[in-house]
């Protein structure tokens, strides 16, 4: 490849239109900088490509390099991008500039702008940093104060939004150990022309298709205390050894806690630790959704608020459990007393009763006994967890002596909503008769009900997903086989490509005669769905199962007041589905494949977009299902990342997400240790930098228990920390929506450790950096029992696929491009023409 002159250059493609325009012609300009830099024939050549107009005097076409030689994913992604850019740049006209240095550049920008020659616009500015005199270390920051000052000299009359959209940094030297998100795409440089190239066609055609919409939308040996032999005794009798013991020590509870302990180890349930308080909670919210397994959770006082917004998630699954906060006695004498949470100022039982959660002082002795048989009684109404504050006096209260144990009472049998057959009826001639696509949605399901759930799709036709905020209730295997009827996930983000391609037909949502969706176990929370109110309300037929009434949804059509297991047992033994139904829906599901749909999971760009290193992870978890028989548990953090993960990668099984509930950052990570040292597989976590920021490390948890517990994992533990520098789905929202470029309040700072590889006792740790996904690697560390494998995992921010928004289902990158597509970008770009005459 040649070196491009030096001195600023011009070169004009003109584009083919099918429409007149509707708006005057623009000039969209895209500069490269670097003094003789070989970025600048790759973008010529580039940009020759996609928009069909030869330019000559390229180095690129001289050398003999012609872009018709290139790889087959750098030939799919321009023969995409000519295919939306045919259409939508109508009559514009699309000049490449070329200079030294970013003072330069300003100069050329200034002479095209004194053109006069209608709307000009800044489209992309390509920086490769080191030929241009730059530093790309955020540090040093030399590109951000030369971004600051050519936007300060920018000619009048020139429209440019200098963003991560626009503005793409090279940079070839070696890489910075600081992380952080900026207002520019920095990149490596690649080594290969056509990679380059892909880029600059991917970045242009993002460019046209969103910047313009943009515009628009801008303990010792002590004596058994009672409290301790209540609760080990309660638990034990509903839930044998499944129930665990999570603590944080305090010196008020430290006495009843090393006498649970105790008896829990020799019982043989499991003692869990957790970097903090709120760990704990977490842990055990995802034990109690994995497993089922109730929890008792003891902190010490003053530690009431610790356990966050995750006491409101817990509620809202119903888990069983006890949490018991020390707390100081109300009537005592103390003035202000010192980490009490119930006296004269205040009381923290308004705050949990505020929370819906049933709550007991527990301050006499002699009260006990009737107190905590209401106690258990609300344990037994499964209402979520149950709160107890404890004085000294109670903590420290001895038990009865032995042999005069109070056997725990036998639970009152649990109220089932039958269901009804006028509402069962209607749904069982759906399945059995309608021709209508069918698609379910599955909250959290126990064995039985899993197994009737695949049964019933089998029989029926019927498509599955599960949700962000319940993944792998139904999923891609069970029991090593792969479930044909299993689609993907259904959700506000996420949504996976086969799940919408089955829902719409031309990018429009089917009619309600086509369609029916039913939602088992779901309150339909808003997260469930990419749908608005009005759509669920008008558009949908929706069938909806659950056992509590006030989950009941006001725009369900056929509501059904039930208990699922019953549920599904009635629908399972009267399906007699018309066999021209049932194939018209297995046509429906065969229509529908796996595709990422998208252009960039085929690119090896360094950092790695998301979609590529999703795209290579779920290859390689496929690989590992089908060749090696291997299952794991996946935990998945709230951010892009997570996000990512539950819709691209196969499950085999039921994982926890952070998105559940209020959609907590970190509470993911923050469970990983009780999932980790309970389940008898895999664990693969995936957690972005901005979670990871914002709760303890994990890893001296791990390492705890592993040598003072003798607790290790049964398999291997692998958490994926996806480093990008920015909170991605706020600087998405951002970006796309709002039309703000990123900025300081989305930048996370994240210094990158160096690779490393410890050994406490049984337990060996390792650290690496992930900039490509090395499969024959990773299939062997990922299959290592009994080790922690963390990851950080380079990765550049894009907007672009995994379900982000609606607008992703438009983008130019997907397999069918939708004629609505260019209804938008046509209706987008007139708005930014009647913005730009104003």
């Amino acid at each position: 490849m040649k070196a491009a002159p030096t001195a600023p250059t011009a070169s004009t493609a003109p584009t083919a239109s099918t429409a007149p325009p509707a708006r005057p012609a623009e000039r969209l300009l895209v500069v490269s900088v670097g003094k003789g830099s070989e970025l600048h024939g790759t973008v010529r050549t580039a940009l020759a490509d996609i928009t069909g107009a030869a330019l000559s005097g390229d180095p690129l076409s001289q050398d003999g390099q012609d872009a018709g030689d290139w790889p087959q994913p750098y030939q799919e992604a321009a023969r995409r991008a000519r295919r939306f850019l045919h259409r939508a740049l109508a009559a514009d006209e699309v000049r490449h500039l070329s200079a030294d240095t970013v003072p330069a550049a300003v100069a050329a920008l200034r002479a095209e702008a004194a053109r006069q020659e209608g709307p000009v616009t800044l489209a992309l500015l390509l920086i490769d940093a080191v030929p241009a005199g730059l530093s790309a270390d955020p540090l040093a920051e030399t590109v951000g104060t030369a971004l600051a000052e050519l936007h300060r000299d920018l000619p009048a009359g020139l429209d440019a939004d200098l963003s991560a959209y626009t503005v793409h940094v090279y940079d070839s030297a070696e890489e910075s150990q600081v992380r952080l998100g900026r207002p520019y795409a920095l990149k490596r440089l690649p080594d290969e022309p056509w990679l380059l190239a892909a880029d600059v066609v991917c970045a242009f055609a993002d460019q046209v298709q969103f910047r313009h919409a943009a515009q628009v939308i801008r303990a010792g040996t002590v004596p058994e205390r009672l409290l301790a032999q209540g609760l080990h005794d309660f638990l034990s009798a509903r839930a044998g050894t499944g129930w665990g013991l999570h603590y944080y020590t305090g010196s008020l509870v430290t006495g009843l806690i090393g006498e649970l302990e105790r008896a829990a180890e020799e019982s043989g349930n499991p003692v869990l630790r957790g970097p903090n308080e709120h760990g704990l909670a977490c842990g055990a919210l995802a034990r109690w959704q994995l497993d089922g397994a109730p929890f008792l959770i003891v902190v010490t006082n003053g530690m009431v608020d610790e356990f966050k917004g995750t006491l409101a998630n817990l509620r809202e699954a119903r888990a069983r459990g006890f949490i018991i906060c020390a707390d100081a006695d109300a009537d005592a004498d103390e003035w202000y007393p010192f980490q009490g949470t119930v006296h004269r100022a205040e009381d923290s039982r308004e705050v949990l009763r505020a929370r819906r959660l049933h709550t007991f002082y527990l301050d006499d002795p002699a009260r006990l006994p009737d107190q905590f048989a209401a106690a258990q009684a609300a344990y037994d109404a499964a209402e979520g967890p149950v709160f107890l504050l404890v004085t000294a006096a109670v903590l420290n209260a001895p038990a009865d002596p032995a042999g005069q144990r109070r056997p725990a009472p036998a639970p009152a049998p649990a109220p089932r909503a039958r269901v009804q057959e006028s509402a069962l009826a209607p749904v069982v001639r759906i399945l059995n008769e309608d021709p209508a696509r069918m698609l379910w949605q599955c909250g959290q399901l126990d064995d039985e009900e899993r197994d009737l759930t695949y049964a019933i799709a089998r029989s029926s036709g019927v498509a599955l997903a599960d949700s962000l905020t319940r993944p792998g209730t139904v999923s891609r295997y069970h029991e090593g086989k792969q479930v044909p009827e299993y689609l993907g996930t259904l959700a506000k983000m996420g949504c996976s490509a086969r799940v919408h391609n089955y829902l719409h037909a031309d990018g429009h949502l089917r009619n309600r005669r086509e369609l029916a969706l039913l939602f088992l176990k779901s309150r339909i929370a808003e997260l469930a769905t990419p749908f608005t109110p009005r759509t669920l309300d008008r558009q949908l037929r929706i069938v909806q199962i659950t056992d509590d009434a006030a989950h009941m949804a006001p725009f369900a059509d056929l509501p059904v007041a039930a208990e699922a297991r019953g549920f599904l047992r009635e629908v399972h033994g009267r399906l007699a589905v018309d066999p021209e139904v049932l194939a018209l829906r297995r046509a429906a599901l065969a229509a529908t494949h796996d595709s990422a749909s998208d252009v960039l999971h085929q690119l090896p760009l360094r950092p790695m977009s998301p979609n590529y290193y999703f795209h290579r992870m779920a290859r390689l978890l496929d690989g590992l299902i089908t060749r090696h028989g291997y299952t794991y548990t996946g935990i998945f953090d709230v951010g892009r990342g997570g996000i990512s993960a539950v819709r691209n990668l196969p499950r085999t099984g039921p994982g926890f997400s952070g998105w559940y509930g209020r959609a907590l950052m970190g509470d993911a990570l923050q469970s990983v240790p009780a999932v980790a040292l309970t389940r008898d597989d895999n664990v693969l976590a995936f957690v972005g930098d901005g979670a990871s920021a914002l709760v303890p490390d994990i890893v001296p948890t791990l390492v705890q228990q592993a040598l003072l517990y003798g607790r290790r994992p049964a398999g291997n533990v692998s958490v994926f920390r996806l480093v990008d520098g920015g909170h991605s789905v706020i600087r998405t929202y951002r970006e796309t929506q709002t039309a703000v470029a990123a900025d300081r309040q989305t930048q996370v700072l994240h210094l990158l450790e160096p690779e490393w590889s410890r050994t406490y006792g049984p337990l060996t740790v390792s650290h690496r950096h992930l900039t490509d996904v090395p499969e024959d690697e990773l299939s062997e560390r990922l299959r290592r029992p009994g080790t922690v494998d963390l990851y950080s995992v380079e990765l550049a921010h894009t907007n672009e696929g995994d379900g982000m928004g609606l607008a992703g289902a438009l983008s130019w990158q997907r397999d069918e491009l939708p004629e609505l597509a260019f209804t938008v970008a046509r209706a987008t770009r007139r708005a930014a023409g009647s913005r730009s005459a104003r």
